[in-house]
């Protein structure tokens, strides 16, 4: 299909990454398509375009049209956005950048942080930089799949890796989610 649209077939793809962004859909499938589609370099940039835009507007969207409501809402009712707003105001970029390392696409993620006072630019920044390693790895684990001549040939050195990649890019995302928005406040190390 993508094919058929010849020299527009990239940009077919970047709409499809932006209009997943704004549907929820799960963000590594997505990528991994482009993966499957164009390889690993085509597809990783193709990818993180379409992913570029689709974050970037979904935090304009929330900032400027539904976060005064949102904060007025939310803000009494959760300690912890008030404490995730200050830190994203303070530390910006490196939050941002650690967030995407950690959650990659989360859709609640790309809402919430619109809702903070985050500025733009380290908002850009660090999502720019955060979703790379994600972006690499769906692609790479689709590219290899697509590289397999057969069934018996699934099972290689290259696949095993890259599916070892991904399974160790969802663990930690799963666990970075449950120890960030679990009820129980964490106390600090001595």
């Amino acid at each position: 299909l993508i094919d058929s649209y010849g020299i527009y077939g990239p940009l077919i793809f970047i709409g499809f990454c932006i209009a997943g962004i704004f549907l929820h859909l799960p963000g590594i499938i997505i990528i991994a398509l482009g993966g499957l589609l164009f390889g690993i370099l085509e597809g990783s940039i193709y990818g993180w375009l379409g992913v570029m835009t689709g974050i970037v507007g979904t935090f304009v969207c929330v900032r400027y049209i539904f976060r005064d409501f949102f904060q007025k809402y939310l803000e009494n009712r959760f300690h912890r956005l008030r404490v995730f707003d200050e830190r994203l105001a303070q530390h910006g970029f490196i939050t941002v950048l650690l967030l995407r390392f950690i959650l990659f696409l989360a859709p609640p993620l790309n809402w919430v942080i619109g809702l903070t006072r985050v500025k733009f630019r380290h908002y850009f920044a660090g999502s720019a930089l955060g979703v790379i390693p994600g972006i690499i790895i769906a692609c790479y684990f689709a590219d290899s799949i697509a590289a397999a001549k057969s069934k018996g040939s699934l099972l290689t050195g290259e696949l095993i890796v890259s599916a070892g990649l991904v399974a160790a890019m969802l663990i930690i995302s799963g666990i970075a989610a449950w120890r960030l928005f679990r009820k129980k406040p964490m106390t600090p190390r001595h």
